[in-house]
């Protein structure tokens, strides 16, 4: 009797997991660290720009993007601001960050019911796909991938026909905490 109850427990933790999609692994995730892979299309297809470095992400809307190559730049969104340090050119750009223009991260650490009041969404086994409900939207498609393997896949299509793809290879040790979302003291 035992043995038939684990069986089924078993089962029933299967079929919860089975239905788990791309949506519900990020809403699991209070935030992520890693390494990043960007690349930039035009909308014919030709490579405009590549980058790589260190990210973090954590709810509710902090981000900072840490690109090391081909340039040194370092950007952090924080309480409705976005702080860009140029290492290279010794140059700190601050600005606010308009609520009507959500970036594809603001969307990453979304709620599941804020991505479906603002997106048509169709979830496939790994991949979910959101179409904006609002046609002047930033951006007109994005597509959320995870793949256990290569980890979280994210393109973003803008208005223009231009194509943002991004890896992100999260580090699971290493968890985002508040202080990384500081910008940091620059001497210029």
């Amino acid at each position: 009797m035992l043995l038939l109850r684990l069986m089924c427990l078993l089962l029933v933790m299967v079929a919860l997991s089975a239905r788990a999609d791309v949506l519900d692994l990020l809403a699991a995730r209070q935030g992520m660290a890693g390494e990043f892979t960007q690349e930039i299309f035009s909308s014919e297809g030709v490579l405009l720009e590549r980058s790589s470095g260190e990210f973090a992400l954590l709810r509710p809307r902090y981000l900072r993007w840490e690109i090391e190559s081909p340039d040194r730049q370092l950007l952090i969104a924080s309480d409705g601001r976005l702080t860009q340090v140029d290492w290279d050119l010794e140059v700190v750009v601050e600005r606010q960050i308009p609520q009507d223009q959500r970036s594809p991260f603001d969307w990453l650490l979304a709620s599941r019911s804020e991505l479906e009041s603002a997106f048509s969404i169709e979830v496939s086994a790994n991949t979910a796909v959101l179409t904006p409900y609002d046609p002047r939207a930033l951006y007109q498609r994005l597509d959320i991938t995870y793949e256990p393997a290569a980890g979280w896949q994210l393109r973003a299509e803008d208005r223009g026909g231009q194509v943002l793809n991004i890896e992100l290879s999260e580090d699971r040790e290493r968890p985002p905490h508040a202080a990384d979302f500081v910008v940091p003291d620059t001497p210029f």
